[in-house]
Formats: C-alpha cells, structure tokens, sequence
C-alpha cells in the first residue's frame, strides 16, 4: 500500500511546482499569447522605419505590464507614424502578446 503512494506523490509535487502551467492545467504562455495585454506609456522616440512599420522607444515604467524602463520596438502602421520624428516625446498605448509590441495609440507630449 505504500508503494502506490511513493509514486503518486513525486507526480503531484512536479504538477504544483510546474510554473508553466496554471491551475487549470492550461500552459501560461499559450494563454498569455491568446489574450493580449494593453499598457501605457510615455518616451522618446529612438527610431522610425516606415517602410517596415516599427518605431523604437526609449520609454519609462509601464505599470500595466509591471516592467521597467527601457528602450524597445513597436510595431506601428504608417498612419500612426505620420508626422512623428525621431527625439520626439510621446504618449503611447500598446498590446502586448507576449513576445511584441503593437502600437494602439500614440501622441506627442
């Protein structure tokens, strides 16, 4: 009778410690994927290549998200990017997926 118990345990504890996995037993980074967050921001534009749609920022915290400063790209369409420049200050919102940055809105200050 201890046996069965032996091999069931180490089973259990693996499944509690697995930090890729959530309660339900769904993987947290498909699910991170599959609903995308919104954060806000404002920074210095570093960078715009049109012909591509990215803008690099040189941004400060964005609580949302609860990440630092740093400097990083966005993915943005050609509308949004239409009279900015590079040095300009801005105020942005962004989804972010999990592994990139889509501009929403964006604003000089």
């Amino acid at each position: 009778m201890k046996k069965p118990i032996l091999v069931i345990a180490p089973l259990l504890l693996a499944a509690c410690d697995n930090p890729g996995v959530d309660a339900k037993g769904n993987g947290i980074a498909a699910t991170a994927q599959a609903d995308p967050r919104v954060g806000n921001g404002e920074g210095t534009i570093m960078a715009i290549d049109s012909s591509t749609g990215k803008i690099t920022l040189a941004h400060g915290p964005v609580a949302e998200l609860h990440w630092p400063a740093m400097t990083m790209g966005f993915d943005a369409n050609g509308n949004q990017l239409n009279g900015l420049k590079v040095g300009d200050k801005v105020k942005f919102s962004f989804r972010w997926d999990g592994k990139a940055g889509e501009i929403e809105s964006i604003d000089k200050i």
